[in-house]
């Protein structure tokens, strides 16, 4: 009896572990043509973390950590000879904040319609297409 009890006690810490830990958030994928060559973006965003990882073709080709009370990233990489630039923002990463500081930057973002979690992503300096998280 007593080895059932210890059982089942491990087994719902592990569940109540697993179900603590929140998925990241995935971007939905966008499909670009350029240059005759098809890129299918996508992105990953680790919240618990800050970080984020934006992809071509399902390689990781970008990365970048947020800095504390930052919520921009301005990531670039070299993809099949382009240059391809992610210019993000972030607002959760403020809004996510606790207290008052929370409160007052949701409401700052919230004036200036940017509250929306996303990427602009840039190929040779023109902007092709945007991610959302």
């Amino acid at each position: 009896m007593r080895k059932l009890y210890v059982l089942s006690t491990l087994t719902a810490g592990v569940l109540l572990t697993a179900c603590a830990a929140k998925p990241p958030i995935v971007a939905q994928n966008k499909t670009v043509v350029v240059n005759d060559q098809t890129i299918i973006f996508g992105g990953i965003y680790d919240k618990e973390k800050k970080k984020l990882q934006l992809t071509a073709n399902g390689d990781a080709i970008m990365q970048g950590q947020f800095p504390p009370m930052t919520p921009t990233q301005h990531l670039n990489a070299k993809y099949k000879g382009m240059a391809v630039k992610g210019d993000c923002y972030f607002g959760s990463v403020l809004g996510d904040q606790g207290g008052a500081f929370g409160v007052v930057a949701s409401i700052v973002q919230s004036a200036k319609n940017s509250t929306a979690d996303k990427c602009d992503i840039f190929i040779d300096g023109e902007q092709k297409e945007t991610l959302y998280f």
